[in-house]
């Protein structure tokens, strides 16, 4: 398993940056969400906290006989946080680009 071999205060900024990203995004939602980008940002927070908290030294500290395991968890929470990040920020872009359809046309009266 590839293992990142980073410093506690790279790994602290990392960390730090991550779950600020994560707050903006959910406070964006908050003020002004829409069903469409609220379950993406929904799976960012789910998925960031095994990606930016199974660090080295977590591993080694409670899962000693575990590592490659717990690694592997923390590469797919990688990939499906980045890949959640993706959807999420592809739907804000739809739903702010696209002009909202006058209610005369939905409701033909």
């Amino acid at each position: 398993m590839p293992r990142w071999n980073f410093s506690d205060a790279v790994e602290t900024r990392i960390r730090i940056t991550s779950l600020l990203i994560t707050v903006c995004i959910m406070l964006f939602e908050y003020l002004n969400g829409d069903s469409s980008t609220q379950y993406p940002a929904m799976y960012i927070c789910v998925f960031i906290f095994p990606a930016v908290y199974f660090t080295n030294r977590i591993q080694t500290k409670y899962f000693p006989y575990m590592k490659e395991y717990v690694q592997a968890t923390r590469i797919a929470a990688i990939i499906m946080t980045l890949s959640s990040f993706g959807v999420w920020c592809y739907a804000t872009y739809l739903r702010l680009s696209i002009p909202p359809m006058p209610s005369h046309l939905i409701y033909n009266q």
